[in-house]
């Protein structure tokens, strides 16, 4: 089935009104022009009645976007496009009309960027396959740079499968000739949808779905979430078939590049990555490079020599605990959680104790609580802070009075993200 003229949905003022409120909803930097999202919402009414206008007589550009680096765990950088406020308003309208259309036709086992769908129901069935269904032999599948080496025609061409509106099909083409600004030199965008483009993750998943279909059609079994993709067989001259059949689609048909140095083949009994997750046998893990990244992070937050009061470290912490936690709820390891907090308490009372400098505030505060002897060590060694006395004098209970999150509370079952699809 195909859809013709869905182009009056997009510039309805009512739904750009209503996409404006995902995009405030969404936060987000402003883009080139400088313009964040509550200076737009100054003149709103006019901004969308303006959108509205020039969507509608086919005079709509949008702005070229504004690059941004961003630094990735390897020391690499990513190229961020942040386009302007306006754009995102037009973009989620856009993304609004045509992802109901594409979401029937997508892949059972593809869980990126999806209503109702998680990276949680991707590792469940990541998980089912490899351990219930034996296809205990894993490739995990690398692809370059994904999002910024999508060719734009075969975007065009894969929407226009089913939208025959050549404004909708105009108006993509423009998103993505938008072009970009960094360091005040302006760049073609030949290829990619730009990260940070409201409606780039659909437009990656209508890209990628040639992709799935075509390895469904084969009878391989994947999951994938975005451009992070798992292939599963039974055994391992059946993986570096079904590889070799990916590489040749994705490649050959899809134009995008596999990263040989990073795809690889294993085995549910060593152990495979998926989202910062490790699979093994029965178990869910954290994977160790994402484990490393977060205890980077809290030591950068908790240096010993800040005369900071500690509560307002526990305030700049919180968010990190808070979203650590919740997105790695499922793993199996409930000690990984607990053994983390003990030793950022531990890292907190290094903090206190450096900043008492001698132990007669220490001691002071002992004797309040009890306690008899009298208290000798160096205050600003590391050892200190795991002593009976260090913890006598600062207990846990000091940091609960102090709101610092508690990451054994979110611990949630695998079980209870139902894998949607066998």
């Amino acid at each position: 089935m195909k859809y013709y003229s869905l182009i009056d949905k997009v510039y309805l003022e009512k739904n750009l009104l209503e996409a404006y409120g995902r995009v405030k909803s969404n936060r987000g930097a402003p883009g080139i022009d400088g313009v964040s999202v509550e200076i737009f919402a100054e003149k709103l009414p006019e901004e969308i009645e303006r959108l509205s206008g020039e969507i509608k007589r086919g005079e709509y550009k949008p702005m070229s976007l504004r690059g941004v680096e961003i630094p990735k765990a390897d020391g690499k950088t990513r190229q961020l496009r942040i386009p302007a406020v306006r754009d995102r308003v037009v973009q989620q309208s856009l993304k609004e009309v045509l992802e109901p259309i594409f979401e029937e036709g997508f892949h059972p086992s593809s869980y990126g960027y999806r209503k109702g769908r998680n990276a949680w129901q991707a590792v469940e069935k990541a998980k089912a396959f490899a351990s219930k269904y034996g296809l205990c032999n894993v490739v995990e599948l690398d692809l370059s740079e994904c999002f910024d080496t999508l060719d734009h025609e075969k975007i065009i061409d894969s929407v226009a499968e089913r939208v025959s509106d050549g404004k909708i099909l105009k108006l993509i083409r423009a998103i993505l000739k938008s072009g970009v600004m960094e360091d005040g030199v302006w760049k073609e965008t030949e290829t990619g949808s730009p990260q940070g483009g409201v409606i780039s993750p659909l437009l990656a998943n209508i890209y990628l779905n040639e992709f799935d279909q075509k390895m469904k059609a084969r009878g391989i079994r994947i999951v994938r979430y975005a451009d992070d993709i798992l292939i599963f067989s039974k055994t391992q001259e059946e993986a570096r078939e079904f590889l070799a059949i990916a590489i040749n689609i994705l490649e050959i048909d899809m134009k995008l590049k596999v990263n040989r140095n990073k795809t690889r083949i294993t085995t549910l009994e060593d152990g495979f990555h998926f989202l910062g997750f490790e699979i093994k046998g029965e178990r869910v893990g954290i994977e160790k490079s994402r484990l490393k990244r977060f205890k980077e992070k809290v030591r950068k937050l908790t240096r010993r020599n800040q005369s900071r009061p500690v509560k307002e470290i526990v305030k700049q912490l919180n968010p990190l605990l808070r979203g650590f936690a919740s997105y790695f709820r499922i793993v199996d390891f409930q000690s990984i959680l607990r053994g983390l907090l003990s030793w950022i308490r531990r890292r907190l009372r290094a903090i206190i104790l450096h900043q008492w400098k001698t132990t007669k505030k220490l001691n002071r505060v002992l004797r309040r609580t009890g306690w008899k002897e009298k208290v000798n060590m160096r205050m600003n060694k590391w050892r200190s802070s795991h002593s009976k006395a260090a913890n006598y004098a600062i207990p846990n209970r000091f940091f609960e009075e102090m709101n610092l999150v508690d990451m054994t509370k979110y611990h949630h079952p695998l079980s209870k993200f139902p894998i949607l699809d066998p």
